[in-house]
């Protein structure tokens, strides 16, 4: 039953089919109250709470603790090991990695290599109370004074905002201090870059068998990386040539669908007759170890080895620079603009009423995807300013291989 006092509910239930209890649940209407209820009812009955979402999960353990209850070992791992107040850098970073949205991400490695650097600056015994708007200023400050790209200093910075949304959360901090830093200005890494089909080809051969198929993924279809790794065998319908990414799987946090074009359905099929047919990814790895899923980290180490083999100069192409390409390939091949970008998963963002409630079906999607050809030019990378492009303003571009310095200007 649900119950309101004030701008406060309640709920009163019985857990465990004796005393009938209340306890305050942090949630806006009653339909959201009666889910927490049953959420928290059905971990009590069957005594499993790994699976109790952020919300329930504190209602869970406040019920606990009202009742003074031990707490079940998989609610205790949640609960402030130190006075509030008195939380190091250490024991939040232990916090934070250990939250399960946290621990179970995609990008999990990133915020790791990401508290690397807050930790060496603050140091692990730092309170964290003592963090706050001129503390990490500063340390954005000093990043950049030791090189570091504003895009990866505000990396690290949302990274320490989402470290604090958590102890927030998890009422060990109050506020968080973060969000009343402005990012850093990236324009100075603005990136204009065309890969040419030979380009990519002489990537792909340079990669090892099991990256190879990721790589034309992402040239043929515009997937980001962590999509690409993501990709589960329920997803990809290979017969229909489409690939169902939900809200979850995305970085703009809405569902769409992504074609599959006609020259990847061999190289998929290749794929899903192999490693994949006994894990639950579309792409996985199997060496001498045995068969296992893809981490980020063995992903991203063969993409700088083979830039390095091949003599790439500064500025070097990026795995991301793929997903430009598509995106420049589909316009010079004459795909209409809004299918495109509702492939790429941007179409939704600044337009219109119109444009929004319009719906593209799956064969305007195909009929798009195949109409789209991949040479469409030399490889070209334009950067505003790169670390050794000299004083600041200068554009460096690169052919291919071959560094070259000249004037500003657009791509062709």
């Amino acid at each position: 039953m649900v119950t309101k006092r004030g701008k406060t509910l309640y709920i009163y239930f019985k857990p465990f089919k004796d005393k009938k209890i209340g306890v305050r649940v942090d949630v806006n209407t009653a339909r959201e109250a009666n889910q927490i209820e049953g959420a928290v009812l059905r971990a009590c009955r069957t005594g499993s709470y790994e699976g109790l979402d952020p919300i329930a999960r504190e209602t869970c353990i406040r019920m606990f603790t009202n009742q003074k209850w031990e707490l079940p070992p998989a609610l205790a791992d949640f609960v402030a090991p130190v006075a509030k107040g008195e939380l190091t850098l250490r024991q939040a970073v232990e916090i934070f990695i250990k939250y399960p949205e946290i621990h179970d991400c995609q990008e999990r490695p990133r915020y790791e290599q990401c508290i690397e650097h807050l930790v060496e600056h603050f140091g692990q015994d730092c309170l964290v109370k003592s963090i706050w708007v001129p503390e990490i200023k500063e340390y954005m400050a000093k990043r950049l004074e030791e090189g570091a790209a504003p895009s990866t200093v505000n990396r690290q910075k949302g990274t320490l905002s989402k470290m604090f949304q958590v102890l927030v959360e998890k009422r060990y901090a109050d506020a968080n201090p973060v969000r009343l830093v402005k990012n850093l200005s990236q324009k100075s890494e603005e990136r204009q870059v065309y890969l040419s089909v030979e380009t990519v080809r002489a990537i792909a051969d340079r990669c090892p068998p099991w990256y190879q198929p990721m790589l034309w993924m992402a040239f043929h279809t515009g997937m980001r990386e962590g999509e690409i790794l993501g990709l589960t065998r329920k997803q990809m319908n290979l017969s229909e040539r489409m690939v169902y990414l939900g809200p979850e799987d995305t970085k703009e946090g809405h569902w769409k669908r992504v074609p599959i074009h006609k020259d990847l359905v061999t190289i998929l099929q290749d794929v899903l007759d192999g490693p994949a047919l006994l894990s639950g990814k579309v792409f996985a790895l199997q060496d001498g170890k045995g068969l296992r899923d893809l981490d980020p980290e063995s992903f991203k180490n063969v993409w700088p080895r083979v830039r390095k083999a091949l003599g790439f100069k500064d500025p070097l192409p990026r795995f991301h620079d793929l997903r430009h390409t598509w995106r420049t390939n589909a316009r010079r091949s004459g795909v209409d603009p809004q299918i495109a970008e509702s492939i790429m998963g941007h179409w939704l963002k600044g337009r219109s009423v119109n444009d929004r409630y319009g719906y593209i079906g799956d064969k305007e999607l195909l009929q798009a995807i195949d109409k789209i050809t991949f040479d469409h030019g030399e490889t070209k990378v334009f950067v505003a300013r790169s670390k050794e492009s000299g004083p600041k303003g200068n554009k460096r571009e690169t052919n291919g291989g071959v560094q070259e310095k000249r004037s500003c200007g657009n791509m062709t």
